[in-house]
């Protein structure tokens, strides 16, 4: 996620030079200096936090609470933005020696194609051009949206940043199942990708409603609605909400646990 926003920052005209790495993993080093030719560091004491404008941690929640607890007090106009999913605010603020200036953000991984969609929620020690400046790094890997309460977050986790597993899941399902049914490969996967695809730039540009576009294409005693039939009989709709229920209260377990670190 981290090359994702320093690519998209770079497409959307940030100079290259302007940016700093802190990454410790030598390949990966090697790889953002070659490729992107970016100033990668091998740790923070080589950053110098008076002279730079955003500080985004953008690592796996474990690794959260000694980085930041490893950093010195950091100035009071220092943006902060974590992207590790689960920390709560209130947490980082602690390993961070009371920093407040601090925007919690949930992408997802379509930002890898500058298609992504992230929760952001802001403390209370963030300004608005702060939060202007939040919104417009994570803009550079797709769409914004703000959420008022972090709590809110989980719910984003669980929809957001887990759907795009939910989607992969059903159209490698839907692959298998076309195969089962005599077409190759090739032309089974071409045939899902595309519907999926289709059917999500239609519902983004239609005046329609998601109900409405369904009933559209449901007519009666039709194919789909032999299918439709299938799923509502088989309680398909409380399965997934099941689903997307389970992964919110796994978001807040995670934001407990860690938050005791």
């Amino acid at each position: 996620m981290a090359r994702a926003l320093i690519e998209g920052l770079i497409r959307h005209g940030q100079a290259v030079e302007d940016i700093q790495v802190i990454d410790i993993n030598p390949a990966v080093a090697q790889a953002l200096e070659q490729e992107l030719s970016l100033t990668v560091l091998q740790s923070c004491d080589q950053l110098n936090l008076e002279q730079i404008s955003t500080l985004v941690f953008a690592v796996k929640p474990q690794q959260l609470p000694s980085l930041a607890k490893g950093l010195g007090r950091l100035p009071k106009q220092l943006r902060v933005i974590s992207i590790a999913a689960g920390v709560t605010t209130h947490a980082l603020s602690q390993w961070l020696k009371g920093h407040n200036n601090i925007v919690r953000a949930m992408p997802n991984t379509p930002a890898l194609i500058g298609e992504g969609i992230s929760g952001l929620y802001a403390t209370s020690g963030v300004n608005q051009e702060d939060k202007l400046g939040a919104q417009s790094l994570l803009s550079a890997v797709g769409s914004v949206i703000w959420v008022d309460h972090e709590t809110d977050l989980d719910a984003v986790t669980a929809v957001s940043g887990s759907g795009p597993a939910y989607f992969f899941w059903m159209m490698e399902e839907m692959q298998n199942i076309a195969q089962s049914l005599g077409l190759p490969q090739e032309i089974a996967q071409k045939l899902v990708l595309q519907t999926a695809l289709g059917a999500t730039k239609l519902a983004s540009q239609s005046p329609d409603t998601l109900p409405v576009l369904r009933e559209k294409v449901t007519s009666k005693g039709g194919t789909t609605e032999a299918a439709l039939t299938i799923l509502n009989q088989e309680h398909v709709a409380e399965l997934l909400e099941k689903a997307i229920l389970a992964a919110r209260q796994k978001a807040e377990e995670l934001g407990r646990t860690l938050s005791q670190q």
